[in-house]
């Protein structure tokens, strides 16, 4: 309520005549109340000095609820709650000594709660004479400031809440007021002064103009001023930024201002949040801009609505960018909606589902296919509604053009454009796999003179002869057929059974193309002529699989040769010599894994010292080969003395399912071999063991690393050697076992390279140091200029993966000259040393430590 005229009554001062304890008029019986009690503002009351209650205003009645008649007499402890008393007391005790005292309290009564401004005054004895006056009572006048509590506790919050603070300016001093001072940290909650030439130093002088020019609009528009941010240069240096906004709050009688009140709100955090916000989209739009990434969206409906503008440094993406945007993405390919890839798209985004890396092919106005890395989410509102999708996407044309050339490399021949075996049967085990119910035939195919062409003629002949071979037997076959280049002059060819198969239709083929085979041919002005033979399996009659049925074929194509070349030959069950050998030999290996029967032949791994044309005629190869390292290779002689190849005993070996058991004996015994190398004629090399996929399993490391730990070999001294198809060797589990070998530090090498390594993300994940050019690439490579490229490619590959290259199988000098030529240093193979068992391996040791 409002503050009412000052409560006055008679103050502590010697006593006068007119002096006295009562106002002028005023009854001091109780039973009669003043009639100007009622007038006082606030709650009035009288107490004598025993606190109790002499008179009250009808106000001070109306708070305690009852009537002033009611009241008086009663002692104050009554008349106030029990708990108030420990703050009421001090002052009472304090005014009854004679002291005036003024203080706020809070008072709660029922649910109202409310800030009173309590002044209490002495109230003095009649003045007598010779007697000094004496406190008799006390006056209590309490003021409601609850509307004041409530507007000071609003301006706080407001301030502090909002880090704002209230000011005025007295424009005839010029002289600013403010709340906190700003310009002080350490005191930042006081309140400050500044005249105007300091609040302007304060400020940085580019912002000088736009705080005067806010001061002007103030005081001409006579309203609230436009916000004007400005910083202030604190004490410690430091800047903040407020954002400031005044009004005229006082004016002269004539319309003039004279003072400007407002309030300036701290905006740093703010601006700093902005700043940090402008910076991060401008580090993203970077990153964009940099990134050979593009980024897309597409609203609800699937329409393309934005393409990073980065894209536009790629003109393919460009020429994508002008024809995606504003249509739907399932409209901007028609000609490829049907694909997999698109379909598959399709789907995930029917079901709201985000994709990652997923691979598609795109057809632009230019008609020339290219392929894009995609991936994306679905964006949600608030209310969990699809509202588009957003992504990042790669044009990967180049990296599949490259994994293109690989797979060429590694998968198809470069002589006759024929997929190579391993390409071939890669191709015939998909064919197999869904063709079950039609079925079909394979036919193994060789051209029965080529040797003595070859011989004779050169091998430029031969090579033009297998070329027009090859293309003979692609315009035989109809759509859909398979063939490949087995080897030398062996092709293959897989047929499936047409709807409406005629009797003996792979015989009518087989001797279709023999006879087209046999046809002359015209080679450098030369007639040449050569008859063929072809044996067939079919599918799945003779075989259900391609190593059986492989094996059936060859068997036929032998049989025809035996039976004088030029001819065809099914297949037959009476054709089962071979079938009956690998029984044998199934049992055989059972036996020699039990008996411990293996052996290991340690064939030398060299590095090249002293190239060819820098060394005396007199010095021999070997001489210009430094030992690095010896491959153990696995052998095995049957009970009546054969020694059987271990390509033909380690694919049985295989198919058994005892590859561990066989692998952890070879490995045993190489560790063997390589402790008495080191211990008996001080070789410092490392060993090279071969390790089948199928032994990547779960134990291998720690098999391993208890196999190195038994046989005391360091295992930087190992390297294992990972055969077969390298796509095998990239699951999760093989990947993991792998890094689990390199981790105990054993290198890993990746053997047989060129035949069954074809991707370049497989290379890129494996954990190898070193590759080895398989002997198909490398024996011949001389004369071979398709087998030139594949190693000069290869070689080159290495160099910039980081990786060794070591060339195996090289069985001549000839060969051997030109891979050193091509910079490959490491080499392995007949043209150095053969295999050898381990005596022979330390002698050989000690005669190149005596050159």
């Amino acid at each position: 309520m409002p503050d009412e005229a000052p409560f006055s009554p008679p103050a502590k001062q010697p006593p006068a005549a007119s002096q006295g304890i009562a106002h002028p008029g005023v009854s001091t019986e109780h039973d009669n109340r003043p009639e100007w009690l009622d007038s006082m503002p606030g709650l009035f009351s009288h107490f004598d000095a025993d606190c109790r209650l002499l008179h009250c205003n009808a106000a001070y009645a109306d708070w305690m609820g009852q009537g002033a008649a009611d009241l008086v007499g009663k002692a104050l402890d009554a008349l106030v709650r029990p708990e108030d008393m420990p703050v009421v007391m001090p002052h009472v005790r304090k005014v009854l000594a004679g002291t005036p005292v003024t203080y706020t309290r809070e008072q709660t009564q029922g649910r109202v709660t409310r800030w009173l401004e309590t002044r209490l005054q002495p109230a003095w004895s009649p003045p007598q004479a010779g007697l000094a006056p004496q406190v008799v009572g006390f006056y209590c006048l309490e003021l409601d400031r609850s509307a004041d509590k409530l507007r000071l506790d609003r301006t706080a919050l407001l301030r502090h809440a909002s880090g704002a603070t209230f000011w005025t300016l007295d424009l005839q001093q010029g002289v600013l007021h403010s709340e906190q001072n700003w310009a002080d940290p350490a005191l930042r909650e006081q309140a400050a002064t500044f005249t105007m030439p300091e609040l302007l130093a304060l400020l940085p002088e580019a912002d000088r103009p736009a705080v005067l020019h806010g001061l002007q609009q103030v005081m001409h528009a006579g309203q609230v001023s436009p916000s004007v941010e400005a910083r202030i240069r604190r004490k410690d240096g430091s800047l903040i930024w407020t954002c400031n906004q005044g009004l005229v709050s006082r004016w002269t009688p004539d319309g003039q201002p004279l003072e400007l009140m407002g309030i300036s709100v701290d905006i740093t955090a703010t601006k700093q949040a902005l700043d940090d916000l402008q910076h991060s989209e401008q580090r993203f739009r970077t990153f964009a801009e940099l990134s050979s990434d593009w980024f897309w969206e597409l609203d609800a409906q699937g329409r393309f609505t934005s393409m990073s503008a980065s894209s536009l440094r790629n003109r393919n993406v460009q020429q994508v960018r002008e024809a995606v945007l504003g249509r739907a993405w399932q409209d901007i390919n028609p000609a490829m909606a049907a694909l997999p890839q698109w379909v598959a798209l399709h789907t995930l985004m029917q079901r709201q589902l985000p994709f990652h890396d997923l691979v598609l092919p795109y057809r632009g106005d230019d008609m020339q296919t290219r392929w894009w890395s995609l991936s994306g989410t679905p964006i949600w509102n608030a209310q969990n509604q699809l509202t588009g999708w957003r992504g990042v996407a790669r044009d990967i044309t180049e990296q599949r053009q490259a994994e293109d050339k690989l797979y060429v490399t590694a998968y198809t021949d470069t002589l006759t454009g024929l997929s190579n075996r391993a390409g071939f049967e890669r191709l015939l085990q998909s064919t197999l796999d869904h063709s079950q119910d039609t079925g079909g035939a394979l036919l193994f195919i060789d051209l029965d003179q080529f040797k003595q062409i070859n011989d004779s003629l050169g091998h430029s002949v031969g090579d033009r002869l297998l070329a027009e071979a090859a293309h003979r037997i692609q315009d035989t076959l109809r759509a859909g057929d398979l063939t490949g280049r087995f080897g030398g002059d062996e092709f293959l060819v897989y047929s499936r059974r047409s709807d409406t198969p005629a009797p003996d239709e792979a015989l009518v083929l087989a001797e279709r193309l023999r006879a087209d085979l046999a046809r002359p041919y015209t080679v450098e002005g030369r007639m040449l002529h050569t008859t063929v033979s072809v044996g067939v399996a079919q599918f799945p009659r003779d075989g259900s699989g391609i190593a059986e049925l492989l094996s059936h074929a060859d068997a036929a194509l032998h049989e025809a040769k035996t039976l004088g070349r030029n001819r065809a030959q099914v297949f037959t069950p009476q054709l089962l010599a071979r079938v009956r050998r690998r029984a044998q030999l199934e049992a055989e290996l059972h036996a020699a894994l039990e008996a411990d029967a293996f052996a290991i032949a340690l064939q030398p791994i060299a590095r090249l010292q002293l190239r060819a044309a820098d060394a005396d005629t007199a010095i021999t190869a070997q001489q210009r080969y430094a030992i690095v390292g010896f491959e153990a290779l696995a052998r095995w002689t049957r009970p009546d003395g054969e020694e059987v190849s271990p390509l033909e005993f380690v694919p049985i070996i295989l198919d058994l399912g005892l590859i561990f058991d066989f692998g952890l004996q070879i490995l045993r015994k190489s560790l063997r071999a390589l402790r008495d190398l080191r211990e008996t004629c001080g070789y410092t090399g490392h060993l090279s063991v071969n390790v089948s996929p199928a032994q990547l399993k779960g134990g291998c490391v720690t098999c391993l690393r208890d196999e190195l730990s038994a046989a005391g070999i360091e295992p930087g001294l190992l390297t294992v050697e990972l055969t077969e198809n390298l796509q095998i060797m990239v699951s999760e589990d093989c990947l993991l076992t792998l890094n689990g070998i390199r981790d105990l530090g054993v290198k890993i090498s990746l053997d047989d390279f060129g035949v069954g390594f074809s991707n370049l993300e497989y290379l890129t994940s494996l954990p190898a140091t070193q590759i080895k050019i398989d002997r198909a690439f490398t024996h011949g490579v001389a004369t071979d200029r398709y087998k030139a490229a594949v190693v000069t490619a290869t070689l080159a590959m290495a160099a910039s993966l980081g990786l060794e290259a070591v060339a195996e199988g090289v069985e001549n000098l000839r060969d051997l000259q030109w891979i050193e030529q091509a910079g490959c240093t490491q080499v392995q193979g007949w043209a150095l040393w053969r295999a050898m068992d381990v005596d022979a391996a330390c002698a050989l040791l000690r005669h190149t430590m005596q050159r």
